[in-house]
C-alpha cells in the first residue's frame, strides 16, 4: 500500500510547479499597488454600474434609480453590477473596496494570460510575460471601476478552460461555457466569444458540447432579450451599433457604404494609434511618426503568426477574428484601448510567437532578449513616472484631499456636485452633464439634456428640471453645443444659486423650481 503525500510535501510541489507564475502574480500585484488610484474615472459609466449594482440590492430590480421615473436599465448587461453586489453587500459602497474586488479580477486575467501563455509557450512564456507585465494598460485598468478586467478575467478564462478540455477531459468544458456566458453578461462584446466557441466545437465535431453550450447560452439569453424587448424607448447596442453617431441617434442609421468607411477608419486607428499605444503609451503626445512606426512593425508579425496557424484553426484563432470584425464595425467615437484590451494578450503572443519562429530561423541567439529587454526599458520610462504621480495623489487623498489627481475642471465639476449635497434636498431634479455622478455623489435624481439643436427639445428637459449645472469641461463640448444656447436664450428664467460662472462652472435655479 502506498503511503499518502504529506501535506507540506503537497505544498512544495504545488510551489515547485507553480513558481513562475506566482512570481509574476507577485511583480504585478506590487505594480497595481504602486499605480493604485483610489479616484473615480471620469467617464461616467463606472458611477453607473454601482447605482445598478445599489439598485439590484435596494429590491428595485435592475433600473437606472438615479433618473426620477426609475426606468429598466437596458444598455449594460447585468452581470457587472452583478457582481459588484458582492463587496457592497459584504463591507457597504466603498469606492476603495470596489476597486480591490476590480484588482483581483486583474489578479486572475493574468493567471489566465499565464496559464495560456504556458500552453503555448512553454518555459519561453517568462519572456512574454516580462513584457506583459511592464504594460501599463493591465495594471492601469486593474483599479477603475470598469467592466475591463472582470470581462478580460471571464473571457480569458474560457479560452483556457476549453483549451483544457483539449487535454484534461470534457468536463473542463462546463467551466469554459460558464466563464464564457459570464462573460457576456459582463459585455455585450463578449458575443464574440460567444460565437467563437460554437463554431470550434461544430469544427471539433463536438455536438453534444455545442448542443449544451446553445441551450444554456438560450436559457438566460433568451429571457433577457425578452425583458428588454418589452420596454418602451430601448435603445439596443445594436441601434447604436448600426447608428452614425451613437449619441444623436436621429442622424438615422449608417448605409452599407458608411459602414464599409467606418472599417476602414477604425483598422487605421487601431492598427496606427490604438495598439502602438496600448502597447507603448510612452509615446503618447510624441506625433503620428513613432506611433505609425510602432504599428508598421507589430502588424505584420501578428498576421505573420496568424497565417502559420491559420491550418491548424484553434479557439483562439477564431476568438481573434470574431472579435476584430467587431471592432472594426464599432461606431468611430468608441474606438479606443478599452474595447481592444480583450484581444491585446493575444495580439502579443501573436507577435512573440512570430518573434521566436524569426530568431530561430535566421539564428539570432540573443535576438528575443534584447528585443524584451527594449521594450520593457521603454515602457519603465513610462510607467516609473505614473507610479511617483499615484504615491503623491495617494498621500494627498489620506491627507483628505478627496479629489487629489484630478484637473482642475472636474474638481470644480465635483465641487459643484458638493454644493448640491449640501444645500439641495434629494428630491429635487438636476439636470446635468454627468447626471450618474450627481445621484452618486449627492442621491439627487438627475438627467441628461438632449444632444440636439433643436432648443424646444432641450427646453423641454428644462422644463423637467429643478436645478441645471452648467459645466466647461476640457474635451466635452456638449453643455457649450446643446445647453448653453437654450439657456442665453431666456435668461430671466434662472437664477444664479452658485459657482463660478468666471470659470464656466455654476448652478442654476429653475425660477418657481426648487430653493436653497
Amino acid at each position: 500500500m502506498s503511503k499518502k503525500k504529506k501535506p507540506h510535501r503537497l505544498n512544495e510541489n504545488f510551489l515547485r510547479r507553480n513558481k513562475l507564475l506566482l512570481q509574476f502574480l507577485f511583480v504585478y500585484i506590487i505594480l497595481s499597488l504602486l499605480l493604485f488610484d483610489p479616484k473615480l474615472s471620469t467617464g461616467g459609466d463606472n458611477a453607473v454600474y454601482i447605482i445598478l449594482a445599489e439598485s439590484i440590492i435596494s429590491g428595485k430590480g435592475y433600473k437606472d434609480i438615479y433618473l426620477s421615473e426609475e426606468p429598466p436599465h437596458t444598455q449594460y448587461p447585468p452581470g457587472f453590477p452583478v457582481l459588484l453586489t458582492l463587496p457592497i453587500l459584504l463591507f457597504g459602497q466603498s469606492v476603495i473596496v470596489l476597486k480591490f474586488f476590480i484588482f483581483l479580477n486583474g489578479v486572475g486575467a493574468v493567471f489566465f494570460v499565464f496559464k495560456i501563455g504556458e500552453h503555448l509557450f512553454k518555459r519561453r512564456i517568462t519572456i512574454v510575460m516580462s513584457f506583459i507585465l511592464s504594460i501599463s494598460i493591465f495594471i492601469v485598468y486593474n483599479h477603475w471601476i470598469l467592466s475591463e478586467m472582470p470581462f478580460l478575467c471571464f473571457s480569458l478564462g474560457a479560452l483556457y478552460f476549453l483549451m483544457y478540455a483539449q487535454e484534461h477531459g470534457k468536463f473542463f468544458y462546463y467551466f469554459s461555457f460558464i466563464f464564457a456566458m459570464g462573460s457576456f453578461f459582463i459585455r455585450t462584446a463578449g458575443i464574440s466569444l460567444i460565437l467563437a466557441i460554437a463554431l470550434f466545437l461544430l469544427l471539433k465535431k463536438q455536438y453534444k458540447y455545442f448542443a449544451i453550450f446553445l441551450i444554456l447560452f438560450f436559457s438566460i439569453f433568451i429571457p433577457w432579450q425578452m425583458r428588454n424587448a418589452g420596454i418602451p424607448g430601448r435603445v439596443s447596442y445594436f441601434d447604436q451599433l448600426m447608428a452614425k453617431n451613437p449619441y444623436q441617434l436621429e442622424l438615422g442609421r449608417a448605409s452599407f457604404f458608411e459602414l464599409l468607411e467606418r472599417a476602414g477608419d477604425n483598422f487605421i486607428t487601431y492598427i496606427f494609434a490604438v495598439h502602438p499605444l496600448s502597447l507603448f503609451p510612452l509615446f503618447k503626445g510624441t506625433g503620428p511618426i513613432p506611433i505609425v512606426i510602432i504599428g508598421a512593425i507589430f502588424t505584420p508579425l501578428i498576421i505573420l503568426c496568424f497565417v502559420r496557424r491559420i491550418r491548424n484553426l484553434g479557439i483562439i484563432e477564431l476568438y481573434f477574428i470574431i472579435t476584430w470584425i467587431i471592432l472594426l464595425a464599432w461606431p468611430r467615437v468608441w474606438s479606443s484601448e478599452r474595447f481592444l484590451l480583450p484581444i491585446l494578450p493575444l495580439c502579443i503572443f501573436y507577435t512573440y510567437s512570430s518573434l521566436f519562429w524569426l530568431g530561430k530561423k535566421f539564428k539570432l541567439k540573443h535576438f528575443i532578449y534584447v528585443v524584451t529587454g527594449l521594450f520593457v526599458f521603454l515602457n519603465l520610462l513610462y510607467v516609473i513616472p505614473q507610479i511617483e504621480d499615484a504615491l503623491k495623489n495617494n498621500c494627498a487623498y489620506l491627507r483628505g484631499d478627496r479629489y487629489a489627481g484630478y484637473k482642475p475642471d472636474w474638481r470644480a465639476y465635483f465641487g459643484i456636485i458638493d454644493l448640491l449635497k449640501e444645500n439641495v434636498p434629494e428630491d429635487k431634479i438636476i439636470l446635468a452633464r454627468k447626471p450618474e455622478f450627481v445621484y452618486l455623489l449627492s442621491k439627487c435624481k438627475s438627467f441628461i439634456y438632449p444632444f440636439t439643436t433643436d432648443h424646444d427639445k432641450v427646453r423641454e428637459a428644462i422644463k423637467q428640471s429643478d436645478y441645471i449645472i452648467v459645466d466647461n469641461l476640457s474635451q466635452i463640448t456638449q453643455t457649450e453645443r446643446f445647453l448653453l444656447p437654450v439657456l442665453q436664450e431666456e435668461p430671466d428664467n434662472y437664477i444664479l444659486a452658485g459657482g463660478a460662472t468666471e470659470r464656466g462652472f455654476y448652478v442654476l435655479k429653475v425660477k418657481n423650481k426648487g430653493e436653497f
